[in-house]
């Protein structure tokens, strides 16, 4: 869940996103490597944002549990990977990322749909909430440097199963009945608020409790909607 930004709808021509790639368990550890992603640190992190949400109880706002999932994950992740002195936070737009000292990506953190994590889905999970300004520029500006590099490299194929292409990456996550199922995944295209493909989606696998613990409010979703009105 992306609570940094406002929502708000683009109307973008985007042309077919050419096929996807899956990076699934059994290489997925070793593709995040390039890229100085440590599948432990992500664990970690998940598991301090489940914690927070298993905190809520009815009695906070409904959109609690969500929101303090995300800003507990979020934290811990950022922590992490700057205790490894290669990558470091950032807040562009107010939109929290984590930037690589050395090279070209971040990585920032978004609530998924019920696709998320799974190897088999067709088209793979969309936000969970219409993202905004900050987050569309991310995935555009993907796919510029992803054209300038195949420039450079003089060839229009590149296999992305080698290795990570340069770019603006997204952990997704889903909190299911008993896991959390999450990717590392590069977008293909956004329109109207919302992710339209992946490039690459690597699953490593989902996360799940130790011991079993009292039941998030956010399982199966994220915020609930509601209207403020104004009572006479």
């Amino acid at each position: 869940m992306d609570h940094s930004e406002d929502s708000q709808d683009f109307d973008d021509d985007q042309s077919p996103p050419p096929p996807t790639t899956i990076i699934g368990p059994q290489d997925a550890q070793q593709y995040l490597a390039q890229m100085d992603i440590a599948v432990t640190d992500v664990l970690e992190a998940l598991e301090a944002g489940d914690v927070a949400a298993g905190n809520i109880g009815g009695h906070h706002p409904v959109t609690a549990a969500g929101l303090v999932r995300w800003i507990q994950l979020v934290g811990v992740l950022r922590e992490l990977f700057a205790g490894r002195n290669i990558w470091h936070g950032d807040n562009l737009k107010n939109r929290p990322i984590t930037r690589h000292l050395k090279k070209s990506y971040t990585l920032s953190t978004v609530g998924g749909t019920e696709p998320t994590g799974q190897l088999d889905h067709p088209s793979g999970p969309r936000a969970a909430r219409k993202k905004g300004s900050a987050t569309k520029e991310a995935v555009t500006s993907t796919l510029a440097l992803i054209e300038v590099h195949k420039l450079r490299k003089g060839s229009s194929r590149v296999d992305d199963r080698l290795s990570p292409p340069l770019g603006n990456w997204f952990l997704v996550y889903y909190r299911a009945d008993d896991e959390v199922r999450w990717e590392i995944s590069l977008p293909s295209g956004f329109s109207e608020g919302q992710f339209t493909g992946w490039r690459v989606r690597v699953i490593p696998g989902s996360w799940e409790p130790a011991e079993p613990a009292a039941r998030p409010l956010d399982v199966g979703g994220q915020d609930v909607d509601f209207e403020v009105r104004e009572v006479s």
